[in-house]
């Protein structure tokens, strides 16, 4: 009998909604009469500015997904990651806790933990490039939409990214009064408190908004050590803009903005298989037994300042920004009840300040042309303690302080970024159907740290701290390094007719190099990488259908990638460390299908089909500092990175005879067996570092007042409870390991006003 692969499955099931939607418009009309059968259901226009210019989501030629602030409040959004489900080939898991969400486009991420990391996915806020490895994972509130842009970005993105960009637009102040109140309970004492409010101060002259974000929520495991929930969250948010018409030419917009993450403990990782010599093993499921009272905090703090000033028909836009982060945390070096491996006690704090200049030409000309300039600064201070307290071995006999284990380890550098970059873009219409795309960039980056790294023990349970005796155990070190590159891309853009375009698209990228600063024992693991390229080829088409019912967007692409930086995690003498290698090549090939449709004024589906076929092709691990091959790893699969992801969803609105409405809703996602790292990925013990195929499904039911003013919402999110993990790494010697799952069935109920 013939099997219907997971892609197949999907659209056979994508026909069938379609079919019955068709069933659904016959019957509407029937029963609602002529008037109703005449009517003309279509599709919203999704307004983006992937391309620094007002256009329709569906007249961008490149692969750019948009959600809308609206769908966020809709969909029971707790997450930056619950956003994705409908995003072809992208993922942002949170195994890290919320305060920072794993981006992975098209195969391209990182699970590299270090400060330092550059990301291959750009985050930005409002187009405010972040750097920050924690910067990403803010709670999404009075938002306007979200843009993903997949493959390399640079030549209209303040910052150079091999991956893609993300760019989170909030709502702006406008000169018309309005806002919003939404309070919220869930599961595990769940409480939401959001708000906005907006309005003229100065008529026509001055108008601001002032947006409020509150959540509270226990973890959603227990810590059996001291009878408490483990994974709890604390979200704080605030933001205030300002926007000023100077003159009739000249538009200013300040926001400032804060936030604060508190929780104890990552998002739920949890120890598997036998410890020590006692044979220790977790408690089945998800409580925990920890001896450290795990806490974390992250604080971010930050301005910008966009100028917006109309020279002519031209437009000169400028945006000056400041931002300061500061992740802390105390974690359970082991995840168990014994003092083996101690406490870690890291605290990264973050200093970027930013330049943008760009000059565009009148978008309406045959010929259209944006220039831009970006400067970019980092300050990072890094520091990450472990401390082991004396006292017994896990079966009670002996010291844990002797054999010249390291006792204490205090690792911290100071690392300064700046970036400086030329960039331009020019499109030309041929004809007015055919329109060719063009953009170069410049950048260098330049890099120093001085790292410092001590290391202690003890020759004797009671004797002094002493330290390490072996070269490079103990001391500092300084480096610098300056790279430059030249990146570009290429789009053809032919019109078939008004509802039908084609595109090709060819994009140069590169990821800037860095320093290795994850050092397990010496200073000679000190090490840089060097920058990755990508070439990347496209095609894509984007249409409409049936009076702009349907929308149909699809893409096929394939990547040449060289110099790929990887991470791979190890642990030595009880510390894991994750540290970057350079050289690895890779291929990736895939496939994508998105589809939105509105076959009757009640009825709204969704889909999203993705492929991908990810594969390293050459890959040797390779000591940097004696050149000796430790590892061949060619013709693994890229970590995170499912060959088939299929998503459906569809939304009902039921009129309602006493006023308002209804809306039910619900979606269900398929995702491919991923692999969590990228050197270890066979069988046996090692399976624990995979994720087998699974499905999850969501609903959800609104009611709207006449108006629209009130709204009341319901969801149920994992509706079948299933257990899956977003996350595998090593904890010791093979068959030890920290696992982390997803978030289990959680429901929860929302009352938002607007006004």
């Amino acid at each position: 009998m013939h099997q219907l692969n997971p892609i197949t499955k999907g659209l056979w099931l994508s026909l069938l909604l379609a079919g019955g939607a068709a069933s659904d418009l016959a019957l509407a009309a029937e029963a609602l009469g002529s008037d109703a059968a005449s009517s003309e259901p279509a599709l919203k226009t999704v307004t983006v500015t992937a391309q620094h210019r007002e256009q329709t989501l569906q007249e961008v030629p490149v692969a750019v997904s948009a959600v809308q602030g609206t769908r966020i409040t809709a969909d029971g959004v707790r997450a930056m990651g619950d956003i994705t489900t409908f995003i072809p080939n992208a993922s942002a898991k949170n195994p890290d806790g919320d305060g920072r969400p794993r981006w992975y486009i098209r195969g391209l991420g990182t699970g590299d933990t270090g400060a330092a990391t550059v990301f291959p996915v750009g985050i930005y806020a409002d187009d405010v490039y972040l750097n920050a490895p924690i910067a990403g994972g803010g709670p999404l509130f009075d938002l306007e939409r979200i843009e993903i842009l997949r493959g390399p970005q640079g030549t209209l993105y303040g910052k150079n990214t091999t991956a893609g960009a993300v760019n989170v637009i909030s709502k702006k102040p406008t000169f018309d009064t309005d806002g919003y109140g939404t309070l919220g309970v869930g599961s595990k004492n769940e409480r939401i408190l959001s708000g906005a409010l907006g309005g003229a101060l100065v008529d026509e002259r001055l108008a601001a908004r002032v947006a409020l974000y509150s959540e509270e929520r226990d973890g959603f495991q227990k810590n059996l050590d001291d009878d408490h929930s483990y994974g709890d969250v604390n979200k704080k948010a605030v933001r205030v803009q300002f926007l000023a018409q100077l003159n009739p030419d000249l538009q200013a917009l300040l926001k400032i903005h804060s936030r604060e993450h508190k929780g104890d403990g990552s998002n739920g990782s949890l120890p598997v298989g036998r410890y020590y010599n006692v044979g220790y093993q977790r408690p089945h499921g998800r409580d925990n037994d920890l001896n450290v009272d795990e806490d974390a905090k992250l604080n971010h703090d930050g301005t910008s300042l966009t100028l917006n000033w109309n020279l002519g028909d031209y437009t000169l836009t400028a945006i000056s920004a400041y931002d300061h982060l500061r992740g802390q945390s105390v974690s359970d070096a082991d995840y168990t009840p014994y003092e083996v491996n101690g406490a870690a006690d890291n605290d990264n704090q973050y200093t970027q300040y930013s330049q943008e200049l760009r000059l565009a030409s009148p978008q309406q000309e045959t010929l259209r042309w944006l220039v831009g300039a970006h400067y970019f600064h980092e300050d990072l201070d890094s520091s990450s303690v472990r401390t082991i307290t004396p006292g017994p071995t896990p079966n009670g006999s002996g010291s844990n302080q002797t054999g010249g284990a390291t006792v204490f380890r205090d690792l911290n550098y100071d690392h300064q970024t700046d970036s400086y970059a030329l960039f331009g873009n020019l499109t030309y219409d041929f004809t007015d159907n055919f329109t060719v795309t063009g953009g170069l960039r410049w950048t260098q980056e330049k890099k120093d740290i001085d790292l410092n790294l001590t290391q202690l023990t003890r020759a004797s349970a009671n004797g002094p701290l002493i330290p390490l005796s072996a070269a490079g155990s103990n001391g500092s070190r300084e480096d610098n390094k300056t790279w430059e590159a030249w990146t570009y891309d290429l789009t053809p853009e032919y019109r078939i007719n008004d509802n039908v375009r084609v595109f090709l698209r060819y994009a140069h990228g590169f990821r800037s190099g860095g320093f290795n600063t994850g050092l397990s024992t010496s200073l000679a693991q000190l090490t840089s990488v060097d920058p990755e390229q990508l070439d990347a080829y496209e095609i894509g088409v984007k249409s409409e259908w049936f009076n702009n019912r349907l929308s149909a967007n699809a893409n096929i692409f394939y990547y040449d990638y060289s110099d790929i930086q990887v991470n791979l995690l190890t642990v030595n003498n009880g510390v894991l460390t994750t540290a970057l290698t350079n050289g690895a090549k890779g291929k990736v090939k895939g496939a994508e299908l998105e589809l939105e449709g509105q076959p009757t004024d009640y009825l709204h589906l969704r889909a999203a089909v993705s492929f991908l076929d990810t594969e390293y092709t050459d890959f040797k691990n390779t000591n940097p500092n004696t050149g000796a091959v430790t590892g061949d790893y060619s013709g693994n699969r890229f970590v995170r990175s499912p060959r088939h992801v299929v998503a459906l969803g569809a939304d009902y609105t039921i009129p309602l005879q006493v006023g308002g409405k209804l809306v039910a809703g619900g979606d269900i996602s398929y995702r491919d067996k991923e692999f969590f790292l990228a050197d270890r990925q066979g069988g046996g013990a090692d399976k624990t570092l995979n994720q087998p195929h699974y499905t999850l499904a969501n609903t959800r039911l609104t009611w709207f007042s006449p108006d629209e003013k009130l709204s009341v919402t319901g969801f149920v999110n994992n509706v079948t409870d299933r257990r899956y993990q977003v996350h595998g790494r090593p904890n010791g010697p093979v068959g030890q390991y920290v696992i982390t799952y997803g978030d289990p069935r959680t429901v929860g109920l929302s009352v938002t006003s607007r006004f």
